[in-house]
């Protein structure tokens, strides 16, 4: 029986380095890439890793014969599919690398003589974990498995952002969520409510540029019966609907003046007024605002209270647009193809790179929220098993495409062609030009890497 590792610690590499340490090296360069890096030498010392921790990528360097080669292999891949393993051999044959890539190595490859030139194929293979690992959260959303809103994304933006939002939830302070239309914004407050100590209580928004100043503080503070013409009965506001939970204000930078003096008042206070009436009722609700404006800006203008700003402000969470997180769109391009493909029936079962292409050059001024109503709208034009350009509207017919493989550098993203020539050269460079090793590495024959080298001007 496999021990319950249903709370068990995910780290990125595990290196299992029982031919001699051969790996020697390999964690200290791992571990200065960013990586957290167990290394393990023995059968026994593996066994026990594997059962108290998960982790996105195994690199395994055996001897050929090895007989536990298979078995570690089989027992990785049957417990954490997501889980992807590199072997090394000091004597790889083509005949074993068929067969491990079979079973679901990512990679078998000969023994290199440096292990830095690893690094990049562990990287390789810890993008591709972190993609299944991913993908599979959100088929657990998909079927009702996890009812935690959940925020899509695995860029370094969104790691850091769902950092943010685990240590601020628990500490029941006000916070400003700052971040373009379409971006996420009452997510993340569901998400600070569901991991606060206040989760078992109420949650409400509401959008605070969507009244005047007299309905807007109905809708706050209520009324008392008679206040004005039609209130036939007293109506208690959204802060007393939402005592002991949590209360959204959605767009708090269209509320009016006089409408931001009564609130500030309000969380002085811990009381509230309702319209028309004189007592004072306690009032004890967490209060999140969210808002597309720059506040401070707004602040300097005069069309913000600087003491509200200040009340606010105790933890301000900043969402990226998704044009700052371009490797999330094919995450969010897969999970919205699953919901509307299993909402509207229809057997879709991807889509062409060159329309993941033109969603990935696309800047979305409308952010997530405009991409969800392509995908719907591809989903519902689409007849056969996978989304083709003209499913998208007109504007994406011409417009430039981007390789869905590009690699963010600090020239920005680039075209594959130019990301594989790099790729080569840097290959290449760490085997000092031999280009049978560089081949393997590769994962190509040499007629092919020679036709490459030709391609792109790499061959003398």
């Amino acid at each position: 029986m496999q021990p319950n590792k249903d709370n068990a610690a995910r780290s990125d590499v595990l290196v299992v380095d029982k031919d001699k340490d051969s790996l020697a090296g390999l964690p200290a360069v791992l571990r200065e890439a960013g990586l957290q890096v167990t290394h393990v030498k023995s059968h026994d010392e593996t066994r026990a890793t594997l059962s108290q921790m998960d982790f996105s990528v195994v690199v395994a360097a055996l001897e050929e014969h090895h007989a536990q080669k298979q078995t570690l292999l089989k027992v990785i891949k049957s417990n954490t599919p997501e889980t992807e393993v590199v072997l090394v051999s000091r004597s790889a044959t083509v005949d074993a690398a068929v067969r491990a890539m079979q079973m679901g190595a990512f990679h078998y490859l000969p023994l290199p003589e440096n292990p830095a030139d690893l690094v990049i194929v562990i990287q390789k293979a810890l993008e591709k974990s972190l993609l299944q690992q991913e993908l599979l959260e959100l088929r657990h959303v998909l079927r009702g498995q996890q009812a935690m809103p959940m925020l899509i994304g695995k860029s370094t933006k969104m790691q850091a952002l769902k950092r943010e939002i685990a240590r601020v939830a628990p500490l029941d302070c006000t916070v400003l969520i700052q971040g373009e239309t379409g971006t996420g914004k009452e997510m993340v407050a569901k998400m600070l409510h569901r991991l606060s100590l206040r989760s078992g209580k109420r949650f409400l928004a509401v959008n605070a540029g969507a009244f005047n100043a007299e309905l807007l503080a109905n809708e706050l503070f209520g009324h008392e019966q008679g206040a004005y013409t039609g209130a036939q009965r007293t109506k208690a506001g959204v802060f007393e609907a939402t005592h002991q939970g949590t209360l959204l204000l959605d767009e708090i930078g269209e509320m009016p003046l006089g409408m931001q003096v009564q609130l500030l008042r309000v969380l002085q206070e811990r009381t509230v007024v309702r319209v028309g009436g004189t007592e004072e009722i306690p009032v004890d609700v967490r209060l999140l605002a969210a808002t597309h404006r720059d506040i401070e800006r707004e602040v300097e203008r005069g069309r913000f209270r600087q003491d509200l700003f200040y009340r606010l402000n105790v933890f301000t969470l900043h969402l990226p647009a998704l044009r700052e997180r371009v490797d999330d769109i094919p995450l969010f391009c897969h999970y919205f193809l699953e919901k509307f493909a299993t909402s509207f029936k229809k057997d879709i079962t991807g889509m062409e790179d060159e329309v993941l292409g033109a969603l990935m050059a696309h800047p979305f001024p409308g952010n997530v929220r405009e991409l969800e109503n392509l995908i719907e709208r591809a989903v519902v034009l689409c007849d056969g098993p996978t989304i083709q350009l003209r499913h998208l509207p007109q504007e994406f017919h011409n417009a430039p495409v981007m390789s869905p493989h590009a690699a963010q550098t600090d020239e920005g993203l680039l075209p594959l062609a130019e990301v594989e020539r790099r790729h080569i050269l840097a290959v290449l460079t760490s085997v000092q030009d031999n280009k049978g090793q560089a081949a393997r590495i590769l994962g190509i024959d040499r007629a092919t890497l020679w036709r490459k080298l030709q391609r792109y001007g790499l061959e003398a």
